[in-house]
């Protein structure tokens, strides 16, 4: 796990780096007995989380030859509808860029059913909600992982592989279907409508959903 360095639990190691002189063998001590405590501060810190990558597919071809208002209008609502999925599974943070987003679960459920419930809706987001020509279309991946989970650190500065193997996985997979890892499915409950993908991504099994 890579830390934010705004990171609150690394405050007391800086100060004591700005004002110690570690030349001594008291100064070094005391380091060492600082970066224990926060050691072992960080290992309560530390979660298993599920992460869950959106994004829209073509969204530049979407765009083209639209009035700005109306594409500016279809993203808003179309946030909205995203917002609305990840609230009600329990999603803990996310990070929006203009097309897309990273979610963060407690679980993978949370993840998998907002996933889906993205995917599903989408019939009728496009049908009555959307005024552009071309329908929205998604990409989803999840991965799950234990990753220093602070509270007050936007989800969009922290840094771990498990976050990153969950954009991958969205960036492989075809429109409107669901890549997850094999670790994050593994444990899963209900692993219905997952099949395996056939593919490797970041040295990963992917199981795939397609809406049927």
């Amino acid at each position: 796990m890579r830390l934010p360095e705004n990171a609150k639990v690394l405050a007391p190691i800086r100060e004591k780096l700005d004002n110690l002189k570690t030349s001594n063998k008291q100064g070094r001590d005391e380091l060492l007995k600082l970066f224990a405590q926060t050691k072992k501060k960080l290992d309560t810190m530390g979660k298993d989380l599920a992460f869950l990558a959106i994004d829209v597919v073509g969204s530049t071809d979407m765009k083209q030859g639209e009035e700005k208002a109306i594409i500016e209008l279809d993203f808003i609502e179309y946030k909205k509808f995203v917002e609305d999925k990840m609230k009600a599974n329990g999603a803990l943070k996310s990070a929006w860029t203009p097309d897309g987003v990273m979610i963060c679960f407690a679980s993978v459920e949370g993840a998998v059913r907002t996933a889906q419930k993205v995917i599903t809706g989408l019939e009728a987001f496009n049908r009555d909600v959307k005024s552009m020509r071309l329908d929205f279309r998604v990409r989803c991946g999840i991965n799950s992982g234990h990753v220093y989970f602070d509270e007050s650190i936007p989800l969009e500065e922290i840094s771990d592989r498990v976050i990153d193997i969950a954009g991958h996985m969205q960036k492989y997979t075809p429109p409107n279907n669901i890549y997850i890892s094999k670790p994050a499915f593994e444990p899963m409950q209900d692993s219905e409508g997952f099949v395996p993908a056939s593919k490797i991504v970041d040295g990963c099994e992917v199981y795939v959903w397609e809406k049927t």
